[in-house]
């Protein structure tokens, strides 16, 4: 083999060996440029990365009510100021490992009522969304239980005691009312048609 034909097959080797790298690496507006055998990847136009982590949620408060659990919690904000798009509100049996969601509501409303299973201890956590984004869930809220609905008992009235009927009298007497004296009226004569 000449020392010609032997840098050709290594110029043709490195050639390919540094097209299959700009294939993997190189963005779609990339150009190559060969020159003995090394190459280089120049990339031109705009170029702007931009990041952000969905904050964590925020604790919820509980407060519970005559037949609902009313849940509030501050805001979850991103470094630059602005509130996360929404929130879901999620349920946990307190021991249990499922979560149910118990709503999902839009900023800047922070609020929400829940009315879960009467007498069971339940724990609520806040997890901010953004489009399809979730962020981490806020730590979970003190244990609540909603109360049984307090049982109304009916007043009791005592009945009156038992009396002794009256007896019938042997003959009834017809009622009259006052006005006028009691007379036939006459009726009126037909009319010749």
């Amino acid at each position: 083999m000449t020392p010609r034909q032997r840098w050709s097959r290594q110029a043709r080797r490195g050639l390919l060996i540094g097209a299959a790298a700009f294939l993997s690496t190189a963005p779609l507006n990339a150009s190559l440029a060969l020159a003995a055998g090394t190459w280089r990847i120049t990339v031109t136009g705009p170029g702007v990365g931009e990041s952000a982590v969905v904050p964590m949620g925020k604790l919820p408060s509980a407060t519970v009510l005559e037949k609902s659990i009313k849940l509030e919690w501050a805001p979850s904000m991103y470094p630059t100021g602005v509130e996360v798009g929404r929130y879901a509100v999620m349920r946990q049996v307190v021991g249990g490992k499922d979560t149910v969601k118990v709503c999902t509501v839009t900023s800047p409303l922070r609020a929400c009522e829940d009315s879960p299973p009467v007498g069971q201890p339940v724990t609520y956590t806040v997890v901010p969304t953004e489009q399809l984004w979730r962020g981490p869930a806020s730590a979970p809220s003190s244990p609540v239980t909603l109360p049984a609905p307090a049982v109304v008992a009916a007043a009791v009235v005592p009945s009156p005691s038992p009396s002794p009927s009256p007896s019938p009298s042997p003959s009834p007497t017809p009622l009259r009312l006052p006005g006028p004296t009691d007379s036939p009226t006459p009726s009126p004569a037909p009319s010749p048609s």
